[in-house]
């Protein structure tokens, strides 16, 4: 049997083959399937299916303001990533400058939907949420700060004057603080309490601080115990 010919130095190397282009729209930093929303839990975090298992999804790049102690713009901000992904399917994609997860188990992704909008992107843009750079910077971190820029500027939702305005002062609460005393000296508490029933506090009593005397309710001040008496108080107990 002849021996096999050997390829001669002049013979062509063979072509390697052509990479397969990258899906439109996919993140520069990982590629998947678009996968089923099946819950909001509010504006930065969502529920999504992944391999028939739900996962948490929490979102890289921004801060929505918390639905748990009713934090200003929560509601709408809730509302708005509901309209973007509610029963819809979204790409997830990892960014290596973050983990795969936070602290409480959720999947850190950048989250686009199927038209190809960065939906972190959206939220920020519309004063929903904020940027927020955790762990080092991130994929889209220059195109986020941007649009929190450009929020501000406009003063939308979290930036608006409805989120700045301070808190409404707290309701005024009862002193236990003794109130200005009528001439005469008379310290005598002559109090109604909630079931109409008269009684007088005297100085050093275990109530008479605590007790309030509103006089437009009929309540007075007496001189001495025994003038508290003789109008129909009964000394109190304590």
């Amino acid at each position: 049997m002849p021996s096999p010919q050997v390829a001669s130095s002049t013979t062509p190397p063979t072509t390697p083959p052509t990479a397969s282009p990258k899906p439109q729209g996919a993140s520069k930093t990982a590629a998947g399937a678009d996968l089923a929303v099946v819950g909001i839990t509010d504006g930065d975090t969502i529920k999504v299916l992944v391999n028939g298992k739900t996962e948490r999804v929490r979102l890289i790049g921004l801060d929505a303001p918390e639905l748990k102690g009713a934090q200003c713009w929560s509601q709408k901000a809730s509302s708005k990533m509901q309209s973007l992904v509610q029963g819809r399917s979204v790409h997830l994609a990892r960014d290596p400058s973050q983990a795969d997860r936070d602290r409480y188990g959720r999947l850190l992704r950048h989250v686009s939907t199927t038209d190809g909008q960065l939906v972190a992107q959206v939220l920020i843009e519309g004063g929903f949420a904020r940027e927020l750079t955790y762990d080092g910077a991130y994929e889209h971190r220059d195109a986020y700060q941007a649009a929190e820029k450009r929020a501000k500027a406009k003063r939308l939702g979290i930036w608006s004057a409805t989120c700045a305005a301070p808190l409404a002062p707290p309701a005024p609460r009862a002193t236990s603080a003794v109130p200005q005393k009528p001439s005469g000296g008379c310290v005598i508490k002559g109090n109604i309490n909630s079931e109409g029933v008269k009684i007088y506090h005297v100085p050093g009593g275990g109530s008479y601080d605590q007790t309030v005397i509103t006089e437009s309710k009929g309540e007075r001040w007496f001189c001495s115990e025994q003038d508290a008496l003789d109008a129909g108080w009964r000394k109190a107990r304590n």
